[in-house]
């Protein structure tokens, strides 16, 4: 027996002795390494989200910036204060939490948030949790400005954070790289929970630039008003061809400064409100309806392409001079209609007589360009080509935001994109003369290629931000060759005093000059045809206002004489502030 004890004891001390090893190896040995691993059970590495840049006008006036949000968070268990907190959360019920916490309150008023941090305050089950939200004090059309939203997986491995901000249309998507600001870095304790219970900030986070647009807030709601006042415009004519009436007008208007491209004004209609996609819970039904909307409220008419009509004139008016198929006293019959190829081409009721192409311009004489066309039907195409690119018509104007280039058409372009029928016809020179066939062009394009007429060949590239920080943006001007610019310029100024503008324009206080455009478009229904109207002045040199270029289309509008001219003469007269206009505002 006594020999058994001693076994037994031998080896419970065997035993005793393997902890007691085990406890120096651990203890003692691997001390630094267990320390460590324990620390991190309950320090972490956290990121803190920086707030975006925000956007001003070219005034200060802002347009975009940040907000803190507060959203009161649930856990799941049991909490105190339950029915209070209910209370205030409007519920009856604690939501059942099973793998992801529930959202109790989203953006807490701020009166709430002291009362609420009262209440949670040692709770386990709840807190409250800050974020940056985006908001539009002063908001402008949404498809210019854009929204913001969370990231995309694609963003996600990019680096972004779930709960961060990024630009997702317009110049908010634009101007990611300036807006987006620097995350911080934060050493945070927590419990078995995840919550902090101490944290230290190792890097403080930085905010995204500001950025002062070249916008004039006070011009681009003057512009957005008058796109919607377009509507009664584009009734009364609709009325006079027996069509359905429109519920709003769709168009863009653009107003810009001729001498260094700087973009004053960028409206579309219909539009939509970006804080719409700011708020939080998200309305779906209202964003799904917005995309649904037949009318493309999302969409920016103001870069997209349409048939240019009769604006586009003015580049076959300056290829006809400076090509030498016309001189400035050439002049052709301005008649009723054409018969070409055996089709007949009405155009007026009355023959108007004799015109230059001065008298052309002012007049929208469609059968004067026929003619012109008539003198090299196939020749003529490739270089009316060459002219519009030059004068900006069918490229990029340099905007910052995505923009469409348009089409003008040449003999190789027919071939590759009209399989069915690759030849080029001499008929179709006539139509694409006066801005219709293949042509489609932006408002933009027609804004730059009149302040290049205007400035006669100094073309300024456009552009929508006037400064990031501190640091202005300037763009470059180029020159366009010409030596005709005087009769273009005199051209525009005889629409306004003796031709197609003259009703609207013609008692203005301040002295302009411009052109009238009215679109056929796939409908060919009369009265909806898409309608034009670019507008700039004072062209009076002694004249101490600011130079302005307006240009105002409408899909579908009827008559540029009837829709677009009103609406840029309102554009006008809130700028200079004279007129009418202005005052009724």
């Amino acid at each position: 027996m006594n020999s058994r004890v001693w076994i037994l004891l031998g080896l419970f001390f065997l035993i005793l002795m393997l902890f007691v090893g085990r406890l120096w190896q651990l203890q003692v040995v691997q001390y630094e390494q267990y320390a460590t691993r324990s620390q991190g059970n309950y320090l972490r590495t956290e990121t803190s989200l920086a707030p975006r840049g925000r956007i001003l006008d070219r005034n200060g006036q802002v347009i975009a910036t940040n907000r803190l949000a507060v959203d009161l968070i649930y856990l799941g268990g049991e909490v105190h204060f339950k029915e209070r907190i209910l209370a205030l959360a409007g519920l009856k019920e604690l939501p059942k939490v099973e793998r992801e916490p529930v959202e109790l309150m989203v953006n807490i008023p701020e009166v709430l948030i002291p009362t609420l941090a009262e209440l949670t305050a040692g709770e386990p089950n709840l807190k409250l949790l800050e974020r940056i939200e985006r908001v539009y004090p002063n908001p402008i059309a949404g498809p210019v400005i854009g929204y913001t939203a969370l990231p995309s997986q694609e963003q996600l491995q990019e680096g972004y954070d779930p709960e961060e901000l990024v630009g997702a249309a317009g110049l908010e998507a634009a101007l990611e790289a300036q807006l987006k600001g620097i995350k911080g870095v934060v050493l945070a304790e927590v419990n078995a929970r995840g919550q902090r219970v101490r944290y230290e900030e190792l890097k403080e986070p930085q905010a995204g630039t500001d950025v002062y647009l070249t916008l004039d807030l006070n011009l681009q709601r003057a512009a957005e008003q008058a796109l919607r006042e377009g509507v009664e415009d584009i009734n009364r004519i609709r009325l006079r061809y027996g069509l359905p009436l429109a519920r709003q007008a769709k168009g863009a208007i653009v107003a810009l400064d001729p001498r260094n491209g700087e973009v004053l004004a960028m409206a579309t209609a219909p539009a939509f409100d970006p804080n719409l996609f700011g708020r939080r819970p998200r309305p779906n039904d209202k964003i799904r309806e917005l995309f649904a909307d037949k009318d493309r409220p999302t969409l920016n008419r103001a870069v997209n392409a349409y048939p240019p009509g009769s604006t586009y004139k003015l580049a076959t008016s300056s290829l006809a001079l400076e090509s030498g198929y016309v001189t400035s006293n050439t002049a052709f019959r301005c008649s009723p209609y054409i018969v070409f190829g055996g089709i007949r081409r009405n155009w007026a009721r009355v023959d108007m007589g004799m015109m230059t192409v001065k008298e052309a311009i002012a007049q929208s004489c469609n059968t004067w360009y026929y003619q012109v066309a008539m003198l090299d039907p196939i020749g003529m195409v490739d270089k009316l080509h060459k002219r519009a690119l030059e004068l900006g018509v069918g490229r990029s104007t340099g905007l910052e935001i995505g923009e469409q280039t348009g089409i003008v058409p040449t003999l190789q372009w027919k071939r590759q994109n009209i399989p069915k029928d690759p030849r080029w016809w001499p008929g179709e020179t006539l139509s694409i003369a006066i801005g219709q066939g293949y042509n489609k062009a932006t408002p933009v394009q027609i804004a730059r290629m009149l302040a290049t007429i205007a400035q006669s060949g100094q073309q300024p590239e456009l552009h929508l931000v006037r400064r990031i920080g501190n640091q202005e943006v300037r763009r470059p001007t180029t020159f366009v060759p010409g030596r005709y610019w005087k009769e273009l310029q005199e051209g525009l100024r005889k629409t306004v005093t003796w031709g197609t503008a003259r009703h609207v324009l013609g008692n203005f206080p301040v002295a302009t000059a411009g052109k009238t455009g009215t679109a056929q478009n796939e409908t060919l229904t009369p009265g909806l045809e898409h309608a034009w109207y670019m507008g700039y002045g004072p062209v009076d040199p002694a004249d101490p206002r600011p130079p302005l270029v307006v240009v105002a289309f409408f899909e579908n509008g009827g008559e540029g004489s009837g829709v677009a001219l009103p609406a840029v003469r309102k554009v006008m007269a809130a700028y200079w502030k004279v007129g009418q206009d202005f005052a009724a505002q």
